[in-house]
């Protein structure tokens, strides 16, 4: 197999990742149309990447952070949330989207809550609700969660959820930065583009740009326990989620079908498991110095079963790499966590099915 093989290293963004572009495109998008100013304490459930793009910018403007993340997510993201001033709060991991104390949800009762107060709140005042949902949660008091979710408040100034997973500007924003920059880098001369899908922005905007300038094959990378795949596929909805379950890699995948998304812009998906993912981006680190995170390992691997199992050569093939391995450390990296959760740690070994 020949093929010339490129990656956009994505962790040069100021704060380690793709989502950098996301985060500042939403809020500035949100302040043009007077959905925020600086009393606003801008509140969303992220995997940790979107909550350090929308942090950098918000910061500057004065604004007050609470993140929702799912229990999966590595410490290191949590705690970088927390190095920037932000509150986060913890959700279950294996709770359906539509469940009251899903990471979703909880950004919404979050919000209501301060919308409730209908006033600017000092930062004890945003300490106390937050610690109050986070103790609602950890106590599994389900009713008195979906009791807040449905009670009607009216809407103010004061709290604000970007929401990446239903926001245009999303998309919208890899279509005008990281797509033009691609089309420039390469001169217009590409073949394959591989991507991970999570929100579906960066898969979903890349290609509608590209897909108006060239011939091109645009390819996501879905995680084993995606419903992406199988909806491609043509499989219902509701019959995808009964195959949904929960892995390890974090950022891409989904259980739900986000509005960020067009799975009509996308030609194919492969899919790739947490061994493959985890082995490819520690095979990264040790054999090309490029220290990424669990989804770029997943996106090259996917990126080179494809081709392979394609037969497909003599082709220009750029795979996105969204983050940087640092927030990692801790995971994918460590030995110990690995053979905890069952994974092997032999990647050279692992990867021979590349051969």
């Amino acid at each position: 197999m020949k093929n010339e093989l490129y990656a956009k290293i994505e962790y040069f963004n100021p704060g380690g990742s793709i989502k950098d572009r996301v985060g500042v495109y939403m809020l500035k998008s949100a302040e043009n149309e007077n959905k925020v100013n600086k009393d606003t304490i801008i509140i969303e459930p992220t995997s940790g990447n979107t909550g350090v793009g929308i942090a950098l910018y918000a910061l500057s403007k004065g604004n007050k952070l609470i993140f929702t993340m799912p229990s999966k997510i590595s410490m290191e993201k949590e705690f970088l949330l927390k190095a920037y001033g932000a509150f986060v709060v913890r959700t279950p991991t294996e709770v359906t989207p539509d469940s009251p104390n899903s990471y979703y949800k909880i950004a919404e009762i979050l919000r209501n809550l301060v919308w409730k107060r209908n006033k600017k709140l000092e930062i004890n005042e945003i300490k106390e609700i937050v610690d109050y949902v986070q103790k609602l949660i950890d106590q599994n008091k389900i009713d008195k969660l979906k009791k807040i979710l449905n009670e009607k408040t009216e809407p103010n100034i004061y709290a604000y959820i970007p929401n990446q997973y239903y926001n245009k500007n999303n998309p919208k924003t890899h279509y005008e930065t990281t797509a033009r920059e691609i089309w420039e880098q390469f001169n217009g001369k590409i073949d394959f583009i591989f991507s991970g899908m999570g929100t579906g922005g960066t898969i979903t905007g890349i290609s509608s740009f590209m897909k108006e300038k060239c011939e091109i094959k645009i390819i996501g990378v879905d995680p084993v326990g995606s419903i992406y795949n199988l909806v491609k596929k043509g499989v219902k909805l509701e019959e995808a989620l009964k195959h949904a379950h929960s892995y390890f890699v974090e950022g891409i995948g989904e259980d739900i079908i986000p509005e960020t998304i067009d799975l009509e812009a996308i030609d194919d998906i492969v899919v790739v498991n947490d061994q493959m993912s985890f082995s490819m981006t520690r095979f990264l680190s040790k054999n090309e110095g490029i220290l990424v995170g669990g989804s770029s390992g997943a996106a090259l691997y996917g990126t080179i079963k494809y081709l392979k199992e394609n037969n497909i050569n003599n082709k220009k093939v750029l795979v996105i790499f969204p983050d940087s391995g640092r927030n990692y450390l801790t995971k994918v990296f460590n030995d110990d966590w690995l053979i905890e959760h069952g994974f092997e740690t032999n990647d050279e070994k692992i990867l021979e099915v590349l051969k």
